[in-house]
Parts: structure tokens; C-alpha cells; sequence
């Protein structure tokens, strides 16, 4: 306890130092040695009104040899005083096993896994129930043989089972359906014709859907299923699309508060648009789909370009958020905004807002503007006063040349980039009020460190923070401008960026890897209430980190 406020005198000393006053408070637990080198944090929520439960997921050893998940109770102290280790072995005659989701519901934890059954011959989606005191149940969510799918065309978990295989599993619930690589970045190409398997769950945990993409010739067709808390099915349905003179993708799904309906948005290229002079030849389709009913409400980009849309549901609204371009896909110079009526489906309002003034000189300086590329959605948030702050990050993959034998190639190396912060507040009618643009250039090879660059971010009282690592030194830019650059894994220094209700943001650091045993995951974080908790790691070596804001 006395080290406790030794931490915290000398982070008051370093904030004055370095003239800002962002208050905060950090605890941190033992430092554990861990045999699980390999995790992250997927679930942390209070279980009780001191203690938390932490769930983390592992893998060691690749291709779902050893991989599972740690589930852990700590005291409000941070002090270890439960643990649990549940391990998702399979027979050998369940192939392919992938985890699709893990949540707690009525004090259980429910983790979601799907495998190819050799004695069935057939696809099985299963729940693990682990209750209170760890004890293990088992239920079967559906099934379907090969058979039972002819008309909507095939499935198969091969692709999707190596493709996760050395990673370890994160839980991000974003309802996407494509493909998608551990560092969050995903496949912004509109040519994902493969088989896929979601699970999402509603903010209120009062229902969660599987859906279940097919990959069809002539066919687009999804088969949903909703669930309520006891793990019943509530319904199942298809919904399919003709794509005989089109091309046809599903890109994300959501399900309702009250867990009754499901909203699908898919981007459609018809044949009729091929000729179109501006703008992309294609639309989006939000659908709203139920147990006895379905919808589909076009949306048309008309004269502008729109790489993907995200749905995000308040109250009886629905939202559509997607950046735009006025001259290609993927060039971004703007925000699209469009709010729905959730029951009609009618249009509330539309607008395409070009980033501000003051967002292009925080990026570019006096340099011509150029569009942005690769941009990630992160968060949205809703305040109190019904504005939005979306959180977005230029992030990609890139591969660097080198030179071999007389002058060939001689392959390359693959790079997980992590660059500039984006962040912007809308007002109820989806108009922009600011928009601002944090420098950043961070890269990893190792495709499991890009957990320690990235970001978590979070609100609180009409304030956005930003928790990030960097190297000691923030680069001075022109233009009165500065850059968080590169930054070693085991040599991060975690500093804590705030943004006020008007878009000025401040910084500080607010611990240095000197005073770490381990430094953190910071792209993991979860939060809850006003405290962010944060896992870090280094070999064996594993410590919990919680600061409060």
C-alpha cells in the first residue's frame, strides 16, 4: 500500500513537470509467472461489487494444439484469488474447431465454439457454459450437414481454422462478416467470396446472433440464428439475395436492445450501375430482418464513393457511419453519416461531411492535403447530449522487397502498421462539430505485438482519452505539430492523450518503461465504469494494470 502512493505522488510530480494536469489514479497487481506466453484480455467485468472477473484467452503451441482460455477473480486490490484454466481440446473427430464468441450472461460464461463433427458429417455450433464455480456444461446451439445447405451453397471452417491457427483469439464482437486478421485490420477489397461464421452480441446481453455466411454461385444467402439468456433459441431464418447479374457481399450484422430484430448491411454492384460516370458503381443494403418478417432499404452513395458502412444502433435510430470520397474507393476525404427510423426503415437524414480545416493541418501542416487510405473504424461513442465521437486509425499491412540472387526478389517481410488516430464528434443531426488527427507511425513484423501499439480509447464527461505507447521522445513536427513514433514492445511508455468538448487535446506520459517489470497491451484495453484495465506481459512474466480516470 505505502508503494501504491509512492506511484501516485510521483505521477502527480510528473504531471507538473510536464504541465498538464490530466488526473488519474494507477494500481497494479503482483507480477505473475504465467506458463500461457501467448494471451489477451477478452472479458473483464465486475462479478460482485469489489471483485472482477478477468478472462483471458491463450494459445501456445499453434494449429489449436494448446489453446484455451484463463478465467481469474481478483479482489479489489488486484490481488489474484481465483483461477481457472479451461482448455478447448478437441477429439479427433471434431476438425477445425474456431471460437466465434465469449460473453457472460445471468452470472455464466459462455464461450461459443463451432468444429466439423467426422461421426455426424456435420457442422456443430456448441456453447461451454462455465458457472460460478467453474463448473462445465455443454449445449448444442444448431447443426447443419452439407446437405441440409445445397440450396444456399457451401461452408467450410479449413480456411477460417489456418487462418487463426497461430494467433490468439481477441473477441472484438464487431458483428463484421469477411475476413479479418488478428491486428484488427481487415480485407477492404470487395472480393470475399469464402464461407464465414459471426457472433454479436446486443449492448443490453439480453439476446446474441450467429450468423452463418455461405459461399454461393449464383446465390448471397446468410442463415441467422438469435438467442435469448438462457441460451434458447429464439429464431432461425435465411436471408439470401439473386446475384445471377451482380456481385453480392455481407459485410456486418447487429441485433437490436430488445434482441427481437437483426439489422444486415451488404454491398451490392449491379449490372445497371456499371456504367455510371461518378461516384461507385455500387449500393449498400440495410436490412432489417426478424422471426417473421424482413426489409431491405437501399442506400446510394450517388455521386461519392464509400468504402464499408458500420451500423450503430441508439435507441429507436439507426445509424449509418462510413468514410467517403469524392474521386475513388478507399481515398478518404470525409464522413458519411445516415440515420434510419429502426422500425420503417425511412431516412432521417444524410450527410457527407468533408474533414475540417483544422483536421487537414494537424495531419498535413502547410502541405497540400492529400486523401487518407486504410482507415480503421475503432469506436463510436455516444455522449450524454446525443453526440457521437468516432475513434478511427489509419492501419495496414505492407510488405517490403529485398533484393536476391542477380537482382530478384528475394521475398519480403510483412509489416502491421498502426499510424495516425482520427477522432470527430457529430451532432444529433450526423453534422460534424470537429474533427481532429493525432500523429502517429508505428509498425510491427511480429503480428502479435501490434497488441502493444494501437490504441484504446474510451469517454468520459465530454472528454475522449487515448491510451498509447511510444518511445521517450515525442517528435516536434512543423508547424507547431507533433508525432508519437515508433516504439520498442519491452521499451513503451505509456502516455494518456485527452481530448475536450471542443476538440483541443493535451498529453502526458504517465508511466515509463523504467518503472515496468512488463509493458502493457495497449490496443487490448477494456474498460469499465471510469477505470481501464490493461494486461501486460513479457515472457512468462504477466501484470495487471487499472487506471482510473
Amino acid at each position: 500500500m505505502k508503494k501504491y502512493f509512492i506511484l501516485l505522488f510521483f505521477y502527480f510530480l510528473s504531471s507538473i513537470f510536464y504541465a498538464q494536469h490530466i488526473p488519474f489514479t494507477i494500481q497494479k497487481s503482483e507480477v505473475l509467472k504465467d506458463e500461457t506466453v501467448k494471451s489477451s484480455i477478452v472479458i473483464t467485468e465486475k462479478y460482485n461489487e469489489k471483485d472482477l472477473l478477468i478472462v483471458r484467452s491463450y494459445n501456445n503451441n499453434g494449429l489449436g494444439l494448446n489453446e484455451g482460455f484463463i478465467i481469474e477473480k481478483y479482489d479489489s486490490n488486484l490481488k489474484r484469488i481465483k483461477e481457472f484454466d479451461f482448455n478447448s481440446k478437441h477429439p479427433t473427430s471434431e476438425k477445425y474447431n474456431i471460437v466465434i464468441g465469449a460473453f457472460t450472461i445471468q452470472n455464466n460464461i459462455v464461450i461459443v465454439e463451432t468444429f466439423f463433427d467426422l461421426n455426424r458429417k456435420a457442422y456443430i455450433c456448441e456453447a461451454n457454459i462455465i458457472s460460478n464455480d467453474f463448473k462445465i456444461s455443454k449445449k448444442e446451439l444448431f447443426s447443419f450437414s452439407k446437405e441440409d445447405i445445397k440450396d444456399f451453397g457451401t461452408f467450410s471452417l479449413q480456411d477460417k481454422f489456418y487462418s487463426k491457427a497461430n494467433f490468439i483469439w481477441t473477441n472484438d464482437n464487431s458483428g463484421d462478416i469477411g475476413p479479418e486478421l488478428q491486428t484488427g485490420l481487415t480485407d477492404r477489397i470487395d472480393n470475399f467470396t469464402n464461407s464465414d461464421i459471426t457472433l454479436v452480441v446486443n449492448k443490453t446481453k439480453s439476446a446474441f446472433a450467429i450468423a452463418v455466411n455461405f459461399k454461393g454461385e449464383k446465390t448471397a444467402a446468410i442463415k441467422l440464428f438469435v438467442f435469448d439468456t438462457k441460451l434458447n433459441k429464439n429464431f432461425e431464418t435465411v436471408f439470401s439475395k439473386e446475384t445471377k447479374d451482380k456481385k453480392y457481399f455481407f459485410k456486418n450484422i447487429q441485433i437490436s436492445d430488445d434482441g427481437k430484430n437483426l439489422f444486415v448491411v451488404a454491398k451490392s454492384y449491379p449490372n445497371e450501375l456499371k456504367n455510371k460516370k461518378t461516384g461507385g458503381k455500387y449500393v449498400f443494403e440495410l436490412s432489417k430482418i426478424n422471426a417473421t418478417s424482413q426489409k431491405t432499404k437501399e442506400i446510394n452513395p450517388n455521386d461519392h464513393f464509400i468504402g464499408s458502412l458500420k451500423i450503430f444502433l441508439q435507441n429507436d435510430t439507426l445509424i449509418c457511419l462510413g468514410f467517403y470520397s469524392d474521386s475513388g474507393d478507399f481515398k478518404y476525404t470525409g464522413i458519411g453519416y445516415f440515420s434510419l427510423n429502426s422500425e420503417s426503415l425511412d431516412f432521417n437524414n444524410t450527410k457527407y461531411n468533408p474533414f475540417s480545416k483544422q483536421f487537414l493541418m494537424d495531419k498535413y501542416g502547410d502541405k497540400k492535403p492529400k486523401a487518407l487510405n486504410n482507415i480503421a473504424f475503432r469506436n463510436v461513442f455516444v455522449n450524454p447530449n446525443r453526440t457521437l465521437i468516432l475513434n478511427a486509425e489509419e492501419a495496414y499491412i505492407s510488405i517490403s522487397q529485398s533484393a536476391g540472387v542477380n537482382g530478384m526478389s528475394g521475398g519480403g517481410q510483412t509489416y502491421y502498421n498502426f499510424n495516425d488516430i482520427i477522432s470527430l464528434e457529430l451532432n444529433p443531426e450526423g453534422e460534424l462539430i470537429w474533427a481532429r488527427n493525432i500523429n502517429k507511425d508505428q509498425s510491427t513484423a511480429i503480428d502479435e505485438n501490434a497488441f502493444f501499439i494501437s490504441y484504446t480509447s474510451t469517454i468520459l464527461n465530454d472528454k475522449t482519452y487515448f491510451f498509447i505507447n511510444a518511445k521517450d521522445k515525442i517528435k516536434k513536427l512543423k508547424d507547431d505539430r507533433i508525432e508519437f513514433g515508433q516504439t520498442n514492445k519491452n521499451k513503451s511508455n505509456l502516455n494518456l492523450i485527452r481530448l475536450d468538448s471542443n476538440g483541443n487535446f493535451d498529453y502526458q506520459e504517465i508511466l515509463d518503461d523504467e518503472e515496468n517489470t512488463v509493458p502493457f497491451m495497449v490496443a487490448k484495453g477494456i474498460v469499465i465504469e471510469n477505470s481501464l484495465y490493461f494486461l501486460g506481459r513479457k515472457g512468462k512474466d504477466k501484470q495487471l494494470l487499472k487506471i482510473t480516470l
